[in-house]
């Protein structure tokens, strides 16, 4: 496994690493898939969010300390959903668990790069992240890349995924960045109000553009 000083790391996001986002039920994980399946590498900073907070990891430590250990399931893990509840309606309590998460994820996201093979190669990968915004790391990356649907559409995947009501996935949907906001500010916006066969067309496209 080879290690990189913090400066390459920097310098391979920057000209190798497309990060993908977008607001909640627009898409991104299909895309991601659409990717995955051409064969492009796409890091899930999700996956990396439960990986930092495992039971043991320094992380998880630090939101037991901080936010009690009311957080904590009787399997000892992290109890997402009450964390979630925790954040969702207190920006002050949001910032501080993405204090000690984002960092964190971040150290993660450099281990797994030099842990893969995506340093022998030259090609664009991807970081699939849904707050690359919110969290003012969008500068990182070579170009973002935001997927969108009008915020009707968005309520709907919300409520036919999760079950939630209506009312409950507006109060979601307002708890965070508008989709639009996030296409406004991506170096290239993915519509994904159209048929999986249509998407994977846009992306096959759109990917012929960074060649």
């Amino acid at each position: 496994m080879k290690t990189l000083s913090d400066s390459d790391f920097a310098k391979i996001l920057k000209s190798r690493c497309i990060g993908l986002t977008g607001g909640i039920a627009t898409g991104k994980s299909t895309v991601a898939k659409i990717l995955r399946n051409m064969g492009y590498t796409v890091i899930d900073a999700d996956e990396l969010a439960r990986d930092v907070t495992r039971p043991g990891e320094p992380a998880l430590d630090e939101i037991v300390k901080h936010f009690g250990p009311d957080v904590l399931g009787s399997d000892h893990k992290l109890n997402r959903e009450r964390l979630r509840t925790i954040v969702m309606s207190n920006p002050a309590e949001r910032k501080a668990l993405e204090a000690i998460t984002h960092p964190a994820i971040h150290k993660k996201f450099k281990e797994q790069i030099e842990a893969s093979d995506i340093l022998s190669g030259d090609g664009p990968f991807y970081y699939e992240a849904a707050l690359l915004f919110e969290t003012s790391r969008d500068g990182l990356y070579k170009e973002i890349w935001a997927t969108y649907c009008p915020e009707t559409i968005q309520l709907v995947r919300l409520t036919e995924r999760s079950g939630l009501s209506h009312d409950e996935a507006i109060r979601i949907l307002a708890s965070q960045m508008p989709a639009a906001v996030k296409a406004q500010k991506a170096s290239r916006v993915i519509d994904t109000d159209c048929s999986l066969d249509e998407l994977k067309v846009i992306v096959t496209n759109l990917l012929k553009t960074i060649r």
